[in-house]
């Protein structure tokens, strides 16, 4: 409370000081030749009679209380943005992604962990008794408590679920790494992983995740693909053997034909 009213108070004093500062003011001295009107009426890159000497320009020199207050302000500043756990990435030209998904990584454990029990403690109990008054002024019907249950999926509680994505995907790459990448495929469902990832980033899976049934019947569509392709294929060789043994069997006509030619053109050439 006091750095924000000394904050206050050191914001207020640099502005109006800064208007004052900012106020243009010239002064000419009694005894000069140097007309008031003529230097008030002058436009830029005018010329009039006088002497340089003979004019001033009011100036506030407080240039050194200024920075002293505007450092002071500065300190504040930064003790209010740490009080108030707000994020400040380090400004230079080697800040990595790292870095930065590190400093949003701690202050959304920090701040998941409060709205996660104001969720619990102040809006489930806030939620449940403005649908009980809506339901008894007949507002909305009457809801089964056993099937329909409030539930924050959105606003503040959506930092608390930050955390549960960092912890799942740490748990997966634990057991991938330490394990190997064939314990992940032994001993976890990957369709309860993909539903709790897109759950814990707030996204809706309903006609987006495949489920055990479709991906199931599009397997059984796939080896009838498969076998029909396979059939197709047998049913072509059997034809192809087919065809060859039909070209083999009139082959072996024709030759036999050409023997049984050549036998009568024998026998009657030794009839003759």
């Amino acid at each position: 409370m006091g750095d924000l009213k000394s904050l206050e108070a050191l914001s207020q004093a640099l502005v109006e000081g800064s208007a004052a500062a900012a106020k243009v003011i010239f002064t000419v001295s009694p005894s000069a030749t140097t007309k008031p009107q003529s230097l008030a009426q002058a436009g830029n890159g005018a010329i009039i009679q006088g002497r340089p000497d003979d004019i001033g320009v009011v100036q506030v020199g407080k240039t050194a209380d200024f920075s002293t207050a505007y450092q002071m302000a500065m300190g504040l500043e930064k003790r209010l943005a740490d009080a108030f756990l707000i994020m400040q990435v380090r400004n230079s030209e080697r800040t990595t992604a790292e870095e930065v998904r590190m400093t949003q990584m701690e202050l959304d454990q920090q701040l998941g962990g409060i709205y996660s029990l104001l969720t619990v403690e102040f809006l489930i109990p806030y939620l449940n008794r403005k649908l009980s008054e809506a339901q008894k002024n007949g507002q909305i019907p009457k809801l089964p408590k056993d099937l329909v249950k409030p539930a924050i999926v959105a606003g503040i509680n959506a930092l608390g679920r930050g955390q549960d994505r960092e912890a799942l995907v740490m748990f997966i790459t634990t057991i991938s790494q330490t394990m190997g990448p064939e314990a992940t495929q032994t001993f976890i469902n990957p369709e309860e992983y993909i539903k709790r990832l897109a759950a814990s980033q707030g996204i809706d899976v309903l006609n987006l995740v495949k489920s055990m049934q479709e991906m199931q019947a599009e397997q059984q569509q796939q080896m009838q693909q498969q076998e029909q392709l396979e059939m197709t294929k047998q049913a072509g060789q059997f034809a192809q053997v087919e065809q060859q043994g039909i070209k083999a069997e009139n082959d072996r006509a024709i030759q036999e034909q050409q023997v049984q030619a050549d036998q009568a053109n024998a026998q009657a050439g030794k009839a003759s």
